[in-house]
């Protein structure tokens, strides 16, 4: 029996801060409330569905779903590897 993976939404920052919208899919108004409150501090990232126990020590997976704020150029890459070394952090 193998066990569930948990699913969340996050918006994942450009700098790699992140937050929980929660286990559900957000609405179009909740991602559009986020979307401003990052480009009203000049900031980017993206609407995010991640799947894994984020204090576990295991790996997580996240999919990017949509960029929101300002500046959807902004690097996924540069802002995945500020999650992991943020997550890192929070769990060791």
């Amino acid at each position: 029996m193998q066990a569930e993976t948990e699913t969340r939404w996050i918006v994942l920052g450009a700098d790699g801060r992140h937050v929980s919208l929660g286990r559900t899919e957000p609405s179009e108004a909740e991602i559009a409330t986020a979307s401003h409150a990052l480009a009203a501090q000049g900031l980017s990232g993206w609407l995010v569905r991640m799947q894994g126990d984020y204090y576990s020590r295991a790996r997580v997976k996240l999919e990017p779903l949509r960029a929101i704020g300002v500046a959807p150029e902004a690097n996924w890459q540069a802002a995945l590897a500020a999650f992991h070394a943020a997550r890192r952090r929070a769990t060791h």
